[in-house]
Protein backbone atom coordinates (compact mmCIF):
# COMPACT_ATOMS: atom_id res chain seq x y z
CA UNK A 1 0.00 0.00 0.00
CA UNK A 2 1.22 3.75 -0.45
CA UNK A 3 0.17 6.98 -1.33
CA UNK A 4 0.23 8.67 -4.54
CA UNK A 5 -0.62 11.96 -6.28
CA UNK A 6 -3.99 12.40 -6.72
CA UNK A 7 -6.49 14.01 -9.32
CA UNK A 8 -6.90 17.64 -8.22
CA UNK A 9 -10.08 19.13 -6.54
CA UNK A 10 -11.34 23.04 -8.06
CA UNK A 11 -12.58 25.41 -5.90
CA UNK A 12 -14.78 27.42 -5.98
CA UNK A 13 -12.97 30.49 -6.49
CA UNK A 14 -11.01 28.60 -9.79
CA UNK A 15 -7.95 27.02 -7.75
CA UNK A 16 -6.56 23.61 -8.29
CA UNK A 17 -5.94 21.92 -4.64
CA UNK A 18 -3.77 18.89 -4.76
CA UNK A 19 -5.30 15.22 -3.88
CA UNK A 20 -2.89 12.45 -2.69
CA UNK A 21 -4.73 9.11 -3.65
CA UNK A 22 -4.00 6.20 -1.04
CA UNK A 23 -4.18 2.19 -2.82
CA UNK A 24 -4.01 -0.77 -1.44
CA UNK A 25 -3.64 -4.03 -3.31
CA UNK A 26 -4.48 -7.57 -1.92
CA UNK A 27 -1.76 -9.74 -3.45
CA UNK A 28 -3.28 -12.74 -4.57
CA UNK A 29 -6.37 -11.43 -6.53
CA UNK A 30 -5.12 -8.13 -6.98
CA UNK A 31 -8.07 -6.46 -5.94
CA UNK A 32 -7.39 -2.94 -4.78
CA UNK A 33 -9.13 -0.07 -2.63
CA UNK A 34 -8.64 3.53 -3.47
CA UNK A 35 -9.02 6.69 -1.63
CA UNK A 36 -8.32 10.51 -1.86
CA UNK A 37 -7.21 12.47 0.84
CA UNK A 38 -5.81 15.77 0.69
CA UNK A 39 -3.05 14.72 3.39
CA UNK A 40 -0.50 12.13 4.31
CA UNK A 41 -0.73 12.02 7.94
CA UNK A 42 -1.00 9.32 10.23
CA UNK A 43 -4.49 9.94 10.86
CA UNK A 44 -5.41 9.90 7.02
CA UNK A 45 -3.12 6.60 6.73
CA UNK A 46 -5.28 4.86 9.37
CA UNK A 47 -8.36 5.80 7.95
CA UNK A 48 -7.85 4.52 4.57
CA UNK A 49 -6.44 1.50 5.76
CA UNK A 50 -9.55 0.74 8.42
CA UNK A 51 -11.72 2.11 5.50
CA UNK A 52 -10.02 -0.68 2.95
CA UNK A 53 -10.39 -2.99 5.49
CA UNK A 54 -14.55 -2.62 5.97
CA UNK A 55 -14.25 -2.60 2.33
CA UNK A 56 -12.70 -6.35 1.94
CA UNK A 57 -14.74 -7.24 5.02
CA UNK A 58 -11.66 -8.70 6.72
CA UNK A 59 -8.42 -7.87 7.77
CA UNK A 60 -5.27 -9.25 6.03
CA UNK A 61 -2.54 -10.92 8.21
CA UNK A 62 0.27 -9.10 6.88
CA UNK A 63 0.69 -5.42 5.07
CA UNK A 64 3.71 -4.21 2.99
CA UNK A 65 3.77 -0.66 3.29
CA UNK A 66 6.16 1.78 1.65
CA UNK A 67 8.30 4.04 4.15
CA UNK A 68 5.47 6.65 4.65
CA UNK A 69 6.95 9.47 7.25
CA UNK A 70 3.70 8.65 8.84
CA UNK A 71 4.19 4.83 9.70
CA UNK A 72 7.73 4.42 9.62
CA UNK A 73 9.73 5.80 12.22
CA UNK A 74 13.42 4.28 11.15
CA UNK A 75 13.85 3.08 7.43
CA UNK A 76 16.33 0.09 7.94
CA UNK A 77 17.11 -2.66 5.67
CA UNK A 78 16.90 -5.99 8.22
CA UNK A 79 15.42 -4.26 11.47
CA UNK A 80 12.61 -1.36 10.21
CA UNK A 81 11.50 0.73 13.32
CA UNK A 82 7.42 1.70 13.18
CA UNK A 83 6.08 4.37 15.19
CA UNK A 84 4.44 3.54 18.12
CA UNK A 85 1.20 4.54 17.07
CA UNK A 86 1.42 2.34 13.95
CA UNK A 87 3.01 -0.63 15.83
CA UNK A 88 -0.77 -0.09 18.47
CA UNK A 89 -2.93 0.07 14.99
CA UNK A 90 -0.82 -3.35 13.73
CA UNK A 91 -1.83 -5.24 17.49
CA UNK A 92 -5.68 -4.08 17.47
CA UNK A 93 -6.18 -5.62 13.94
CA UNK A 94 -3.78 -8.30 14.60
CA UNK A 95 -1.86 -7.73 11.40
CA UNK A 96 1.75 -7.63 10.69
CA UNK A 97 3.05 -4.47 8.66
CA UNK A 98 6.23 -5.29 6.94
CA UNK A 99 7.93 -2.17 5.35
CA UNK A 100 9.55 -2.42 2.11
CA UNK A 101 13.57 -2.27 2.22
CA UNK A 102 15.01 0.88 1.44
CA UNK A 103 16.89 1.62 -1.79
CA UNK A 104 15.76 -2.01 -3.25
CA UNK A 105 12.59 -0.65 -6.00
CA UNK A 106 11.87 -4.34 -6.78
CA UNK A 107 10.40 -5.08 -3.03
CA UNK A 108 7.69 -2.39 -3.53
CA UNK A 109 7.24 -3.42 -7.36
CA UNK A 110 3.01 -3.76 -6.57
CA UNK A 111 3.37 -1.33 -3.80
CA UNK A 112 3.98 1.09 -6.98
CA UNK A 113 2.04 -0.60 -9.42
CA UNK A 114 -1.03 -0.10 -7.66
CA UNK A 115 -0.55 3.45 -7.39
CA UNK A 116 0.12 3.71 -10.87
CA UNK A 117 -2.83 1.91 -12.36
CA UNK A 118 -5.27 4.13 -10.23
CA UNK A 119 -3.32 7.41 -11.45
CA UNK A 120 -3.16 6.41 -15.78
CA UNK A 121 -6.42 4.31 -15.58
CA UNK A 122 -8.59 5.42 -12.93
CA UNK A 123 -7.90 9.41 -12.77
CA UNK A 124 -5.60 10.18 -15.52
CA UNK A 125 -7.04 13.76 -17.10
CA UNK A 126 -9.67 14.25 -14.55
CA UNK A 127 -10.59 16.97 -11.80
CA UNK A 128 -13.11 16.80 -9.38
CA UNK A 129 -15.44 19.61 -7.87
CA UNK A 130 -15.13 18.05 -4.37
CA UNK A 131 -12.70 14.88 -2.36
CA UNK A 132 -16.53 13.07 -2.10
CA UNK A 133 -16.44 13.40 -5.84
CA UNK A 134 -13.23 11.97 -6.31
CA UNK A 135 -14.27 9.06 -3.76
CA UNK A 136 -17.35 8.35 -5.35
CA UNK A 137 -15.49 8.24 -8.72
CA UNK A 138 -12.82 5.71 -7.30
CA UNK A 139 -15.79 3.33 -6.01
CA UNK A 140 -17.05 3.14 -9.12
CA UNK A 141 -14.07 2.30 -11.03
CA UNK A 142 -12.84 -0.24 -8.75
CA UNK A 143 -15.98 -1.88 -8.83
CA UNK A 144 -16.53 -1.54 -12.62
CA UNK A 145 -13.06 -1.95 -13.92
CA UNK A 146 -10.31 -2.73 -11.74
CA UNK A 147 -12.80 -5.78 -10.12
CA UNK A 148 -13.72 -6.80 -13.70
CA UNK A 149 -10.62 -6.61 -15.39
CA UNK A 150 -8.32 -9.80 -16.48
CA UNK A 151 -5.26 -9.08 -14.15
CA UNK A 152 -1.72 -9.63 -16.60
CA UNK A 153 -0.04 -11.29 -14.13
CA UNK A 154 -2.71 -14.19 -12.06
CA UNK A 155 -5.11 -14.16 -16.23
CA UNK A 156 -8.07 -14.41 -14.12
CA UNK A 157 -10.93 -12.12 -13.38
CA UNK A 158 -9.81 -10.26 -10.15
CA UNK A 159 -13.30 -9.95 -8.46
CA UNK A 160 -13.87 -13.58 -8.86
CA UNK A 161 -10.51 -14.71 -7.09
CA UNK A 162 -11.32 -12.65 -4.51
CA UNK A 163 -14.66 -13.44 -3.36
CA UNK A 164 -13.94 -17.31 -4.36
CA UNK A 165 -10.52 -17.64 -3.08
CA UNK A 166 -9.15 -14.92 -1.09
CA UNK A 167 -11.94 -13.20 1.03
CA UNK A 168 -12.59 -16.22 3.29
CA UNK A 169 -8.58 -16.14 3.96
CA UNK A 170 -9.05 -12.97 5.84
CA UNK A 171 -9.55 -12.14 9.31
CA UNK A 172 -12.21 -10.98 10.68
CA UNK A 173 -12.74 -7.65 11.56
CA UNK A 174 -12.37 -6.07 15.32
CA UNK A 175 -15.84 -5.00 17.07
CA UNK A 176 -14.66 -1.27 17.23
CA UNK A 177 -12.10 0.70 15.14
CA UNK A 178 -8.84 1.82 16.47
CA UNK A 179 -8.66 4.32 19.14
CA UNK A 180 -6.70 7.14 17.98
CA UNK A 181 -4.61 8.70 20.25
CA UNK A 182 -2.15 11.96 20.02
CA UNK A 183 1.80 11.24 21.30
CA UNK A 184 3.38 14.22 22.92
CA UNK A 185 6.07 14.94 25.40
CA UNK A 186 5.41 16.24 28.74
CA UNK A 187 7.54 17.65 32.17
CA UNK A 188 6.92 16.98 35.38
CA UNK A 189 6.83 19.97 37.36
CA UNK A 190 7.94 20.85 40.74
CA UNK A 191 4.52 19.96 41.95
CA UNK A 192 4.52 16.18 40.69
CA UNK A 193 2.30 16.89 37.88
CA UNK A 194 2.37 16.84 34.12
CA UNK A 195 -0.48 18.94 31.98
CA UNK A 196 -2.20 17.06 29.04
CA UNK A 197 -5.00 19.08 27.09
CA UNK A 198 -5.52 21.56 30.28
CA UNK A 199 -5.75 18.50 32.90
CA UNK A 200 -2.86 17.76 35.14
CA UNK A 201 -2.13 14.47 36.23
CA UNK A 202 0.12 13.66 38.92
CA UNK A 203 3.83 11.32 38.75
CA UNK A 204 6.20 9.35 40.50
CA UNK A 205 8.74 12.11 41.96
CA UNK A 206 11.12 10.66 40.79
CA UNK A 207 10.51 11.71 37.25
CA UNK A 208 10.68 15.61 38.68
CA UNK A 209 11.76 17.76 35.58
Amino acid sequence: MDFGTGAPVLLPDGKRKKTYVFRIVLSNSRKGYSEATFSQTTEDFFRCLENAFAHFGGVTRTLVIDNLKAAVKHPDWFDPVLTPKVQSFALHYGTVILPTKPYMPRHKGKVEGGIKYVQSNGLKGRAFASLEEQNQHLAQWEAGVADTRIHGTTKQQVGKVFREVEQRCLHPLPRERFAHFHEARRMVNRDGHVEVARAYYSAPPEYLG
